[in-house]
């Protein structure tokens, strides 16, 4: 009985291996929560494993030069910290992958967030920013951009370098058109552009293969141009409340759309019946 309950214990033994290396345990692990600090004593007390330094709504006054000290520093959050004077010491802080500078009522980008060459997540986030430096192409790791609910009327051309960028959002800006050099942005997913004062879909738009969601609602645009149907992987358009009376003649093309948003537009019965026929696989809502 003994050596029948080792075989089978070997054989379940075996099998669990095989279930391993198939990669059917796969992310059956915890995952990593960052060592996280929630002002600067606390993060010096935890100077050698903080990861996140937590500051959101607090004063800062100046930077503490200490925060730059701390060796496995990856992420820090200032969103509505108060009286922001100075951070200059953000410059030395080279291991930063994401930086949250959202409601600090800042009215440009510090200069020393330019020199974060590792940096992926910036929020901007509800600030009175009007427009944005050159320096911001500078940031060639950045994957995510936030800059929903500013004042900017423009962008600048070194948008277009952020090659690296999945995520912009533009949401309640004052944007009437997007830069030509937005068509660098290759590896753009994500684009929310959302209440601007975008009077056409912008032409930078037209060759950005990997884009699978714009939202363009409560803009001042009338027509879809025919282009929008042959970027082969949009899944989700979302024309809330523009002043949209007709979409293109041809609608074969949108193949991978999922969803389509065309709630408060203009469209007439006959229009959404079309729509509806020529796009059955997909979730429109009007």
């Amino acid at each position: 009985m003994r050596v029948h309950m080792n075989t089978r214990g070997l054989r379940l033994c075996a099998v669990l291996a095989l279930l391993a290396a198939a990669g059917c345990f796969k992310n059956r692990e915890a995952p990593h929560r960052p060592v996280t600090a929630r002002s600067v004593a606390d993060a010096v007390a935890k100077r050698e494993s903080v990861e996140r330094l937590n500051l959101a709504g607090q004063v800062i006054g100046e930077l503490p030069r200490e925060v730059a000290s701390l060796p496995k520093l990856t992420e820090l959050w200032l969103r509505e910290a108060k009286e922001i004077r100075s951070l200059e010491a953000l410059a030395a802080c080279q291991g930063l992958r994401v930086l949250d500078l959202s409601g600090t009522r800042l009215a440009g980008v510090p200069p020393q967030v330019f020199a974060l060459a590792g940096l992926k997540h910036l929020y901007l986030a509800d600030n009175g920013m009007t427009s944005l430096p050159a320096g911001i192409g500078g940031l060639q790791a950045l994957d995510y951009l936030n800059l929903d609910r500013n004042a900017l009327t423009g962008l600048p051309a070194e948008i277009g370098q952020l090659r690296e960028l999945r995520w912009l959002r533009l949401n309640e800006n004052r944007l009437t058109a997007l830069p030509d050099e937005v068509a660098g942005l290759a590896k753009l997913q994500r684009l929310y552009a959302r209440g601007n004062q975008l009077t056409a879909v912008p032409e930078a738009l037209k060759g950005l293969t990997q884009l699978e969601d714009l939202s363009l609602s409560g803009n001042p645009l009338t027509a879809v141009p025919d282009w929008l149907t042959s970027l082969p992987l949009l899944a989700r358009l979302d024309f809330d409340g523009c002043p949209v009376a007709r979409l293109p003649a041809d609608l074969k093309g949108w193949r991978t759309l999922k969803k389509l948003s065309l709630v408060r537009c203009p469209l007439g019965d006959e229009e959404k019946r079309r729509i509806r026929a020529e796009l059955p696989k997909v979730h429109v809502s009007f």
